[in-house]
């Protein structure tokens, strides 16, 4: 079954601010997930106000997302490059 993708305002902020090769790269991703969400490098993050949210790895750049299992939506958090400040 297919997944759809929708980005939150805070992830389409984050993605229009991106450069060009990395939008290009998080779009291909996007459209990766829509067939299997958990495909790559994606792990869950721990911690109580982290609970059901998800991060995939995009080299240096991570996508934050929360999937619903019953409509199949991944819902796309953020999008940022990773730092010692990330998680927090």
């Amino acid at each position: 079954m297919s997944w759809a993708c929708d980005l939150t305002d805070d992830a389409k902020r984050d993605l229009r601010d991106l450069p060009k090769a990395v939008q290009m790269r998080v779009a291909r991703v996007l459209e990766q997930m829509q067939g299997d969400p958990f495909q790559g490098d994606v792990k869950p993050l721990r911690g109580d106000e982290w609970r059901g949210v998800f991060r995939r790895r995009l080299g240096d750049y991570r996508l934050l997302f929360l999937p619903d299992w019953r409509q199949h939506i991944v819902r796309v958090l953020r999008i940022f490059i990773l730092s010692g400040r990330t998680y927090r």
